[in-house]
């Protein structure tokens, strides 16, 4: 276990972790609706846009201010100040549209069924893709600078200064900049693009409809994402498996749906690929943050070289659970039943809270107020967006979406959501505009950070032999969740865009196989796959919902976080006075660089090795504790 943080005592985590089934206790028998939640537990809008009649008045004041980019076109580079006024006049514009269209989405997010936000984050889309039109001529235009005038232009007009990063990106990716009518032609595209995204969300969040199954108490509970999960971790197996043949069934039936649209997604990530003449989609997704393809590459062949601890972990699970068979839906149940925790969501707030002191008072005290200034919207409803989240814009403060279930779970949903949110206030704080978003390469090591404070933190106040082991059960599922499963849909991703790229058709039915083959090579010989398993290939919101080959990160930051995180428990300050300097960086350099100087190198497979070697460690002691 991580080690670093002083001992309060048993007596904290026993206030509110309650262990025992929890369905009839927390969970009511049909969906709540939104009226019925208390305005605490809710996220506060109005602080982005008091009322809609507001959000209409700026989505007119960004109509009107599109014209204004045309004068910029082909006099931009006549002179530094133009430049200049031009860069600036875009962010401008750029910074209303996001808040137009991170409102609109978020409300919708509160109840995907109201058709007003459905039609208002469709403008908000309509509008972002018609700003990006608009301002799409300034790369190739700037690339069309010789080198010579580039520099004369930046030491004629000082304010160009801040943007040397951005200039520098963008020269770089000179050869996959097209001419400005391409370009143009390109943010066209943008709404038709987004018709596989906006079908997944649709079906996922609106129209799908699970059926009723019983709970390990004979209680008849309305299925749901959130619910689901939670009937996952029942002792009783027979829960598990209605629950997990329920669920899948319900999928069953939207299979061509589902197959169709991921289809077209690649599709999709294969036009703007080619279009900007890339070698493949995964350069495609790499390139603009300087992160090579070697380092997804290396990720996998890591991984795969060395599965035995991964083995290892299933049959002891197996074992543990007195199983004939290890099946699929055997694999979240907490091996350590008794001490199962129920963790109510102002219980989390407190424990983030004390997980996180050794960032020190000021993180605490920002974190604290996030908490209390409804920057975060709670509970279940339906309707609601499916999942967890943190988002917001550059002038306003980081919101989270959750759909909080009492699960130890959520308890480290609440620390990684907030992770990102506290990412994004310093950086939006300490940066530009033009580079107040970090990279997701490194966002997601702020996120995992604070899941790895929040991991150290209980262990080393839990003394209860049943609690330890159920805790390091947990550490052991969050490395199999966030490194070996993000590897294995990164692997999975990449094997899918591959055969679209070489010709080869995909069908739902193709997509199936090709995932249950690698998902099975990675759980090993015990675990035995279902038929329809394997529809997991058709549902994964982040290969709809995120751009493409996104996941790897949250294995990569895993590592990364790791490595940081035990150097600032150790009491390392230089260690803690790096990670808070990249917490306020934002996109202000190559991701790749800004976690070098914060102490750890993704270009060499040292992280990624120590990771697997931590795995193998934590999987032992678990081992060890239950021969004790």
């Amino acid at each position: 276990m991580l080690k670093g943080l002083k001992l309060l005592g048993w007596g904290l985590l026993a206030t509110v972790f309650i262990s025992g089934s929890i369905f009839a206790q927390t969970q009511v028998q049909k969906i709540p609706q939104r009226s019925e939640i208390a305005e605490k537990y809710k996220w506060k809008l109005e602080d982005i846009y008091p009322s809609d009649s507001l959000w209409e008045k700026d989505f007119s004041l960004v109509e009107s201010l599109i014209p204004g980019m045309e004068k910029f076109k082909g006099h931009m580079t006549e002179s530094g100040k133009n430049f200049l006024d031009c860069l600036k006049m875009k962010d401008s514009v750029w910074i209303i549209t996001d808040r137009l269209y991170v409102y609109a989405y978020m409300k919708l997010d509160e109840d995907n069924r109201v058709s007003k936000y459905q039609e208002l984050s469709d403008r908000a889309a309509r509008l972002n893709n018609r700003v990006s039109q608009a301002t799409s001529f300034i790369e190739p235009e700037i690339i069309g600078i010789p080198e010579g005038n580039l520099a004369n232009l930046i030491q004629q007009e000082a304010g160009l200064a801040p943007y040397k990063h951005y200039l520098d990106t963008v020269i770089r990716r000179k050869a996959h900049i097209l001419s400005a009518p391409e370009e143009e032609l390109l943010a066209q595209v943008g709404n038709v693009a987004r018709i596989p995204s906006t079908v997944f969300s649709m079906l996922d969040d609106a129209d799908i409809k699970y059926p009723v199954v019983k709970d390990e108490n004979g209680n008849e509970v309305q299925l749901t994402k959130e619910r689901y999960s939670k009937l996952l971790e029942s002792t009783n197996r027979q829960v598990r498996k209605d629950a997990a043949d329920a669920y899948n069934q319900t999928y069953l039936g939207y299979i061509n749906t589902l197959g169709a649209t991921l289809s077209g997604s690649i599709n999709k990530d294969i036009f703007y690929a080619r279009a900007e003449k890339y070698n493949s989609c995964l350069e495609a997704s790499l390139f603009p943050n300087n992160i090579p393809v070697e380092v997804y590459d290396n990720l996998i062949k890591a991984v795969n070289a060395n599965l035995e601890p991964v083995y290892r972990y299933t049959r002891l699970r197996k074992k543990i659970m007195q199983l004939d068979e290890l099946h699929k839906y055997d694999l979240w149940v907490p091996l350590v039943p008794k001490a199962k925790m129920d963790v109510p969501y102002d219980s989390a707030i407190a424990l983030v809270l004390k997980a996180v002191r050794p960032l020190g008072k000021q993180y605490v005290s920002d974190l604290k107020n996030g908490f209390d200034s409804r920057w975060v919207d709670v509970f279940e409803t339906e309707g609601k967006g499916s999942g967890a989240y943190s988002w917001g814009s550059y002038t306003t403060h980081p919101y989270m979406l959750l759909n909080y279930n009492s699960t130890l779970d959520n308890l480290f949903s609440v620390a990684h959501e907030m992770g990102h949110n506290l990412h994004a206030f310093y950086s939006r704080k300490a940066q530009p505009y033009i580079y107040s978003d970090a990279a997701t390469f490194v966002c997601e090591v702020a996120s995992t950070f604070n899941e790895a404070l929040l991991i150290d933190y209980l262990l080393n106040n839990t003394k209860d032999k049943s609690q330890k082991l159920y805790l390091l059960n947990y550490y052991i599922e969050m490395f199999m969740g966030t490194f070996y499963t993000q590897v294995m849909f990164s692997e999975y991703e990449q094997t899918i865009h591959q055969k679209a790229e070489n010709g080869d058709a995909l069908s739902a039915e193709s997509m199936r196989e090709i995932y249950k083959g690698i998902f099975q090579k990675y759980y090993g010989p015990e675990l035995v796959m279902d038929s329809l398993d394997d529809l997991s290939s058709l549902r994964l919101s982040h290969f709809f919902t995120q751009p493409d080959f996104y996941v790897f990160q949250y294995a990569t930051s895993l590592a990364a976080s790791t490595a940081l995180s035990r150097k600032v428990l150790a009491g390392d300050k230089d260690a803690l006075k790096h990670y808070l300097e990249l917490l306020s960086e934002g996109g202000s350099d190559y991701p790749i660089n800004e976690l070098k100087r914060a102490g750890v190198d993704m270009t060499t497979p040292e992280p990624v090795n120590e990771t697997i070697k931590l795995f193998g460690q934590l999987v032992a002691e678990m081992e060890k504790l239950l021969q004790e």
